[in-house]
């Protein structure tokens, strides 16, 4: 009986195994909505020591149509720190028939390298299959890596985007005897189990089963927030002979401090031509500001990831030497050259992104991607971006502002925030004046003033791009139905909050209708917003307006019509107010000239999903008071 029991168990088990590759047993409610299913998902972290692991993860996808085929590649990143010991994979089709496995030919490798990577050892190897069959068909893929790079423990992600459903998924991390796992649950139906081994090392497991794809709502919190995410991290940790512990804040920036500790220092030549160049400032800011200017006249910036290098910074008379440096580098190099001077400097670890997440403050880790200089002077704070070879001094824009950073101090690390910009900071001021012909065709000068998160765009345009195309940039961001483009001229302003003006000179055709003894003429020539998406079910979370929406317009234009026109009716002033911002559009009339005054003020914030009804009412509101148009008739 005993062979005939283990003939059965082995058919059972390849019954089962064929199951996870057919796509008809899916269930229904997981294709709802879905381009892909995850079928298996199973992440195994072992960690042997301090300073060395293995990772194996085994994915099942079923891709549904077009949008899912992403699904079915498999991208592994590697470098020194990190092997790749098995890369394997395998193509069904929607039956779960095998229909061949992957091969050699099937892998890319290849460097990150990129025009700013000068320095890096990272590299990818991509696999997929060449030729797909019909659709639903299902991927496997299993690779498994040793990591000597313990800084960092994996974040467990199955689902990591939306309309992608996960039918079983599993994480185990096991750690060896004397290590503990720090981690952190977010959105888990259930949480993870802990399981002491035999050998005093620990085992932790979570689960996820049937989970059905997320749309994303419009203005909806970040993803982190809405799919289940488990992140991992170690309490110490070992990379190429640094040893560090990671149980609080403090404690990152003690081991970012030991790494970069003594190498800010820079030649005497150099020192005393510091000395000279500020010798004439009477105060820090001035100081400040010439030797910023200094270091963007004399650096630039490359990518340099080598080991551990991608968190230890080049010594400071290095970059001194070849002119060239990552963010750390730069950043280093600065609070050497303002040392010189006898202003004290510390570098702020942060995570970077303009859609970039802030930092999880309740969960202490290397959560950074770039390295910024802060100049402590109570309330005149400066944060400095070392990398910009054009930003003024003490400006962030949206890339490192509004955001916790991790503060190096010689003691440890401390959680700071750095700048907010307000409304008042982020102006578009727009002063217009248009000429308008009896046929209805115009021409308006345009005089527009940017700033503060508002001028981050047409700086980059100015600095990136040549003239011809930023003429081709500006086309595109003119909603005007037919226009030319007669001239453009930028000039920048630089402070704090930074600023640029903007000269405009277009020809519009058709800009207002003539029928018979009418002329109809719209107000709003370049400002007018539209309505915001609407949504046909419940909304089910939170309205997130990120910081693009912390800004304050006004618009000002003087529209001179034909004689013999006099207004068929009066317009009524417009007030719309509401949690979200304030509206005002208003109109006055002195013979041939029409003066319309447009304002609005909007507020960055988190709102209930329940009143995202009002927001849809107040974009809707607004969009209707800026399609006004004013009508005129000839008069006799």
């Amino acid at each position: 009986m005993k062979p005939l029991l283990l003939l059965a168990l082995l058919i059972s088990q390849i019954s089962w195994a064929q199951v996870e590759f057919q796509a008809n047993v899916i269930p229904a409610e997981l294709k709802e909505n879905a381009h892909g299913v995850v079928r298996r998902h199973e992440t195994t972290f072992t960690v042997k020591a301090a300073g060395e692991a293995t990772k194996r993860i085994r994915t099942v996808v079923t891709v549904l149509d077009e949008q899912g085929d992403d699904h079915a590649k498999m991208v592994v990143g590697y470098d020194k720190l990190s092997k790749i010991t098995s890369l394997e994979g395998a193509l069904y089709d929607a039956s779960g028939k095998l229909i061949r496995k992957l091969k050699k030919a099937d892998i890319e490798d290849y460097s990150t390298y990129t025009d700013y990577n000068l320095f890096d050892d990272s590299r990818f190897k991509s696999a997929s299959f060449p030729k797909q069959p019909a659709y639903p068909y299902t991927v496997e893929f299993v690779v498994e890596t040793v990591e000597h790079n313990l800084m960092f423990y994996p974040a467990w992600i199955p689902q990591d985007e939306e309309q992608l459903a996960v039918e079983q998924a599993i994480f185990t991390v096991t750690m060896a005897p004397g290590l503990s796992l720090r981690y952190k649950e977010m959105n888990l139906p259930t949480p993870g189990v802990v399981e002491t081994l035999a050998n005093g090392g620990k085992t932790y497991v979570w689960k996820l089963v049937n989970c059905p794809a997320i749309e994303f709502e419009p203005l909806s919190p970040p993803a982190r927030e809405q799919l289940p995410i488990v992140f991992t991290a170690p309490t110490e940790f070992e990379v190429q002979e640094y040893k560090g512990k990671l149980t609080s804040w403090n404690d990152v920036g003690k081991f970012y401090h030991s790494l970069n500790n003594g190498r800010d220092q820079i030649p005497d030549n150099l020192r005393q031509q510091v000395i000279e160049l500020t010798r004439n400032e009477p105060n820090t800011a001035g100081k400040i500001r010439k030797i910023y200017q200094f270091l963007q006249d004399h650096t630039r910036y490359v990518s340099i990831q080598l080991g551990i290098g991608g968190w230890q910074t080049i010594e400071a008379d290095k970059v001194a030497a070849s002119k060239y440096g990552d963010c750390k580098a730069l950043t280093n190099y600065m609070k050497a050259l303002l040392k010189t001077v006898g202003i004290t400097a510390y570098p702020a670890l942060v995570r970077a992104g303009e859609n970039e997440p802030d930092l999880l403050a309740d969960f202490p880790s290397f959560q950074f991607n770039h390295v910024i200089l802060c100049v402590p002077d109570g309330r005149d704070t400066l944060f400095l971006e070392c990398t910009s070879q054009h930003g003024p001094v003490g400006y962030v824009g949206d890339f490192t502002g509004n955001r916790h950073v991790l503060l190096i101090l010689p003691g440890g690390g401390q959680v700071i925030k750095t700048p907010t910009y307000r409304p008042a900071d982020n102006l578009q001021q727009r002063r217009i004046v248009v000429n308008v012909t009896e046929q209805g065709d115009a021409t308006a000068d345009v005089l527009t003033l940017y700033k503060g998160l508002q001028q981050d765009d047409y700086s980059s345009a100015l600095h990136r791009l040549n003239q011809e195309d930023q003429r081709s940039w500006l086309l595109k961001r003119i909603h005007i139905p037919a226009f030319e483009l007669n001239s453009f001229v930028y000039q920048e302003q630089p402070g704090t909050i930074p600023a640029i003006t903007e000269k405009l000179a277009l020809t519009i055709h058709r800009w207002a209708t003539v029928s018979g003894t009418r002329l109809f003429l719209p107000l709003n020539l370049l400002s007018a917003l539209s309505s915001a998406t609407p949504q046909i079910q419940t909304r089910k979370t939170d309205l997130e307006l990120g910081a693009s929406y912390d800004f304050m317009d006004s618009d000002t234009i003087t529209y001179h019509i034909p004689k013999g026109y006099v207004p068929e009716y009066q317009i009524a002033p417009v007030r719309i107010e509401s949690k979200f911002g304030v509206y005002t559009a208003q109109l006055t009339v002195e013979n041939e000239h029409i003066t319309y005054i447009r304002k609005i003020t909007m507020h960055q914030g988190r709102f209930p999903s329940a009143t995202y009804s009002d927001w849809l009412d107040f974009r809707k509101k607004v969009a209707k008071a800026d399609r006004n148009q004013m009508v005129f008739v000839k008069s006799n």
